[in-house]
């Protein structure tokens, strides 16, 4: 073999050990930043934390309540309402290990300027709110309604639940909020083979309202064996004289969350 082509083997088997031994930069993985979009409503309603939203004693933010959440991790929450004809919205994130459930936070209608200018947003009318956390979204409508001593009658965007109260339950034009909540405390509910089959429906006012007031829910069409409305009194559930008139039920209430069981 020719000297030349020796030298060129041996030129070729150089660089090639040259190309095995210096580490080569490995292409970074590649992470997919896409949003999930998570089904919505899908757990059990029993399984889902009690959350309401009430009007602050200004009206103009809304208190959101969260307790039986998870105590670890964060709860995001997207608010989209209509105010005069437009679309708003609110964007937050709350700690669910911060502090002792149930945890209260308040989400102003309006804006807030990098300078601390609060602008509130005009002829609010209602919209929805939806939560995140793990693998959960849930997400409700809510109606942001003013008394009105001569029509007193409120009711739920879905108008399977409505509130007369009477005239002189609050001050004129006072914020009412009417939504079915997330979720529902459990205790002093009937066990099986009693089911849960309308609410949980609640009305939250700036302030107590003074007397009691009647309360009515729409009960899925079929026969309905003993149907009963229980209120939330803060502590218990209480039965209430329960009246059924075709698929409507109606009572008495002195609190304002509501569900209907039937046997």
């Amino acid at each position: 073999m020719k000297k030349p082509v020796l030298i060129f083997i041996g030129f070729v088997i150089l660089i090639s050990l040259i190309w095995f031994i210096i580490p080569k930069k490995s292409t970074p993985p590649v992470v997919d930043n896409t949003p999930v979009d998570l089904p919505i409503n899908t757990i059990p309603l029993t399984d889902r934390p009690f959350i309401t939203l009430s009007p602050d004693t200004s009206g103009r933010s809304l208190d959101i309540a969260i307790s039986g959440a998870p105590k670890e991790g964060n709860m995001e929450y997207e608010m989209i309402y209509n105010a005069s004809g437009k679309q708003e919205g609110a964007l937050g994130s709350i700690f669910l290990g911060s502090e002792k459930q149930p945890i209260v936070k308040s989400i102003l209608l309006g804006s807030k300027s990098g300078g601390g200018k609060v602008t509130y947003h005009e002829g609010v009318t209602g919209g929805s709110i939806t939560v995140t956390y793990g693998e959960t979204r849930l997400k409700e409508s809510w109606n942001y309604l003013h008394f009105d001593p001569s029509d007193p009658i409120i009711s739920s965007t879905d108008a399977r639940f409505s509130v007369t109260l009477p005239k002189t339950a609050l001050k004129k034009d006072a914020v009412i909020i009417t939504m079915k909540t997330f979720g529902y405390p459990k205790a002093g509910l009937p066990a099986e083979p009693a089911k849960l089959v309308a609410g949980p429906y609640g009305y939250f006012t700036q302030t107590p309202i003074k007397g009691s007031a009647q309360v009515s829910l729409k009960l899925p069409a079929g026969e309905h064996i003993n149907p009963t409305i229980y209120e939330w009194n803060g502590t218990v559930w209480k039965k209430l004289v329960t009246k059924l008139a075709e698929d409507t039920v109606s009572a008495p209430a002195t609190s304002n969350i509501f569900v209907v069981t039937v046997e």
